[in-house]
């Protein structure tokens, strides 16, 4: 029995690793804004940009996210996970392709542009994690994809470091080639293959799993996504007891505008607004310049290797906790970037004005706390939380949806972080996102859903209107 467990677990680590390979690449579309602007700068680079155009260098992969983000949320659901995501790699083997040959700022543009189509396509991963996952270490393998997006801005820091941007542009070019191949070698969930009646594929993909669900041949059938009539029964092994909601005339407007729905939504751009609020995100496009405009003495692209081991630090450590509740883990996190920030911060008003302050090959150290404690939470659970909280008729577009408000946020604190500082300064910018890291704690203690060690069923359960729960109707299939 033993060894049967540990053969599913290693198949469901090895289709979350061949699934969450694709944020390997799309660490690196993150990571290459600190490659390719420091190159830019210097003296015999191949093409000259200033602030402006670097700040659309680094932002433009998040403008086209809210397309990427509905389209391949809706193929998800049409198509299924595994060929959606591997439909991703097209425009992101297209744009890194014209970036390895690029030469001049337009190439570049039209190459970062393009990779934005695959960049918010995240969530596709996240709900096959949650459909193949079992419960109780659903965070687990969640987390696997915050590890591959941080193994792939460390790759790309590396290689900046040691060759030059076009050069690393084509060897994630030559990554993306062996992602596309990568998933024809795993099943899709048997979740969507039952949800479109597709049964005898859904058994066989059980059987690869190495888990067998509940019969539901009695249970209602789901018409077209993504307007589908009703949530299909969460299927997951830790589910022994299959439902099915009997609302089968629920109009598209009934089901988008259910509390099932909406109050999931509210909290997940609630969570995005306090993730990019905080900053993070701008470290990460930004880390060269914010270290020399703090006052951080070791040079740029070393400073930003280390932030990336923190980043894998953090990752690692944060497996750890994997049972721990998604509140306490958002509270902590928020609570050690915004302390780490405000050493920071305290640091620059102490020294304001003076020419030689001291010890500032030291001040890297609260930056590396600041991205270890920001890994526990308030980085991965605003993408993995929409994987686990929207009922299965709408999962797949939600996610989009609220992946489209996550990119678009990130969009805007990336433009506007070089405006900010020039308006206020880079002390006042940074105050502000202390302040924002300690809200972010507030909201994980008190608003933030809980889903750790909850299924799928009674995580959508726990957003019905009680009138709803009263009325609520589950037919248990008869087991021969």
């Amino acid at each position: 029995m033993f060894h049967k467990i540990s053969v599913a677990e290693l198949k469901l680590f090895f289709t979350t690793s061949v699934m969450s390979f694709q944020q390997f690449i799309i660490g690196g579309v993150f990571g290459f804004s600190a490659v390719i602007l420091p190159q830019l700068e210097l003296s015999d680079a191949l093409v000259k940009v200033d602030a402006d155009q670097a700040s659309w260098i680094a932002s433009l992969p998040l403008l086209l996210c809210p397309i990427g983000s509905l389209v391949f949320g809706y193929l998800s659901d049409r198509f299924g996970r595994k060929l959606s995501l591997q439909l991703t790699y097209v425009p992101l083997l297209i744009s890194w392709s014209l970036l390895s040959y690029a030469k001049c700022l337009k190439d570049i543009y039209i190459g970062r542009l393009l990779t934005g189509l695959a960049t918010g396509t995240g969530g596709v991963i996240y709900v096959y994690i949650a459909e193949t996952s079992p419960t109780d270490s659903r965070p687990f393998f969640l987390l696997i994809y915050t590890l591959f997006v941080g193994l792939g801005l460390m790759t790309s820091a590396i290689l900046g470091a040691l060759f030059h941007w076009r050069t690393v542009a084509a060897v994630y070019a030559v990554m993306c080639a062996v992602g596309f191949v990568a998933p024809f070698f795993v099943p899709s969930t048997p979740m969507w293959l039952r949800s479109h009646k597709r049964e005898e594929e859904a058994r066989l993909a059980e059987k690869w799993f190495g888990f067998q669900l509940d019969r539901i041949d009695d249970l209602p059938t789901l018409p077209p996504p993504p307007c589908a009539a009703a949530a299909m029964a969460t299927l997951t092994r830790a589910d022994s007891t299959v439902g099915a909601i009997m609302d089968t005339h629920v109009s598209c407007w009934g089901t988008y505008s259910s509390p099932t729905v909406w109050k999931p939504t509210l909290a997940s751009l609630a969570f995005f607004c306090c993730q990019q609020a905080s900053g993070f995100y701008v470290l990460l496009f930004y880390s060269v310049d914010v270290m020399r405009d703090c006052r951080v003495s070791i040079d740029g692209m070393t400073a930003a290797i280390y932030l990336c081991a923190a980043r894998l630090a953090g990752t690692i450590v944060s497996l750890m906790f994997q049972s721990a509740r998604k509140r306490m883990l958002t509270t902590v996190s928020g609570l050690g970037m915004c302390v780490s920030m405000s050493i920071v911060v305290g640091y620059l008003y102490a020294f304001n004005g003076v020419s030689d302050p001291p010890a500032t090959d030291l001040l890297i150290v609260p930056f590396l706390f600041y991205v270890f404690f920001a890994m526990f939470a308030v980085l991965p659970l605003p993408w993995s939380v929409c994987g686990e909280i929207f009922p299965m008729a709408v999962k797949g577009t939600m996610n989009g949806v609220m992946y489209s408000c996550g990119y678009e946020l990130m969009f805007g604190a990336i433009k506007m972080y070089p405006m900010l500082v020039n308006m206020f300064g880079i002390r006042a910018v940074w105050t502000a996102c202390a302040c924002s890291c300690f809200i972010t704690s507030l909201f994980g203690a008190f608003v933030l859903p809980e889903t750790t060690g909850k299924t799928l069923n009674e995580i959508t359960d726990g957003f019905r209107s009680s009138n709803d729960k009263a009325r609520k109707k589950i037919v248990q299939p008869q087991i021969p």
